[in-house]
């Protein structure tokens, strides 16, 4: 079993052109002019038009929220209209394919998250990218899964539910998702297979039918992030949570025990969040980028961002340079990787 892994400068030009001849000058002439400082004050300045922020998803959900909160600060910060626009479906990827046959000169980003960055293309032979192909700017927050259960569960914490499901292996324990190949299939699938349990998947076209069903005691569980919906049905009692994957307890759910708290092997391996980020292509140009990167960060920092965050408990990540960032994101997709191999996830 796989697991996841815990340039010459103008003057240095000018004196090597007699040695070239006169057609090699007359041919480094454009380029010598590019490197003057008259030359480089006429280029355009970035922003030298609107923004284009796609959401790969519906309007009305958590990542267009989140794109809508960060939308007045960033169009401030670069000094023109930011312009949300929601490009969704086949579970995220057609936004971002949106955003990579955009000219890659920065004017079209995204708020993006694993399922549709990174774990589209694992699990969609429509996809038709790699998530190198991105370039994760800002990281904007991330938020703990949680595994919620119908209120009706026998089990009332994760232990109690590895045991359920040993102790009626005849009838495997269900749990829906958002869809094959999603984070939530993923790593609830990735549970079982480290717990030793035999899970039976249900495969929903979004979040509401699966809450829906799952307060409808027609599955038993569900790993999702403590956003929305879920956290509705929980206030109300149609639902409960079992465990936080993670190793701190929430302020949202101060009754609810962490995985790191819990008996399941290998759990430090289950400690999993789900992370929201502003991206742009891989070959955005580096100024552009640092560009979007502070007006991205004055946009987390807003109010109306930790307005969007709130209800969940879950605060606005700091701001951090490009290069931690870019490691951080490595990481993360091999950590998808190695996990979707693990439990031989196959494109469909």
């Amino acid at each position: 079993m796989t697991r996841s892994p815990a340039p010459l400068s103008r003057r240095a030009l000018m004196a090597r052109l007699p040695r070239c001849g006169a057609l090699a000058a007359a041919l480094l002439a454009p380029a010598l002019l590019a490197l003057s400082p008259s030359a480089q004050a006429q280029s355009p300045a970035f922003p030298s038009r609107p923004i284009t922020l796609l959401v790969p998803y519906p309007a009305g959900g958590g990542a267009d929220a989140l794109a809508r909160a960060l939308q007045p600060a960033m169009s401030k910060a670069l000094g023109q209209p930011v312009v949300v626009e929601n490009v969704s479906g086949a579970g995220g990827s057609l936004g971002v394919q949106r955003l990579l046959a955009a000219p890659a000169d920065g004017h079209t980003i995204m708020v993006g998250s694993p399922n549709e960055v990174i774990l589209a293309p694992l699990s969609m032979q429509s996809a038709g990218y790699r998530p190198e192909q991105l370039r994760m700017l800002a990281p904007i927050s991330s938020n703990p899964l949680v595994v919620f259960a119908r209120k009706d569960l026998p089990a009332n914490s994760i232990d109690e539910l590895v045991a359920l499901a040993r102790k009626n292996e005849a009838t495997p324990i269900s749990f829906g998702s958002i869809g094959h190949g999603s984070m939530y299939h993923i790593v609830a699938e990735y549970f079982g297979q480290l717990a030793g349990l035999k899970l039976l998947h249900v495969p929903y076209k979004g979040t509401t039918p699966l809450v829906q069903d799952l307060a409808g005691q027609q599955i038993d569980f569900a790993v999702l992030p403590n956003l929305g919906l879920p956290t509705q049905m929980l206030e109300s009692g149609r639902l409960k949570a079992l465990t936080i994957m993670d190793s701190h307890r929430m302020p949202t759910l101060p009754k609810v025990g962490t995985t790191a708290e819990s008996q399941v092997p290998h759990k430090e391996e289950l400690l999993q969040a789900v992370w929201a980020a502003v991206l742009v292509r891989a070959d955005v140009p580096e100024a552009a980028a640092r560009v979007l990167l502070k007006a991205a960060q004055q946009g987390i920092a807003s109010p109306e961002t930790a307005k969007v965050l709130e209800p969940s408990g879950v605060q606005a990540l700091p701001p951090a340079p490009l290069e931690q960032t870019a490691t951080f994101y490595r990481q993360e997709i091999a950590k998808f990787q190695a996990m979707a191999r693990s439990i031989k996830l196959s494109p469909r």
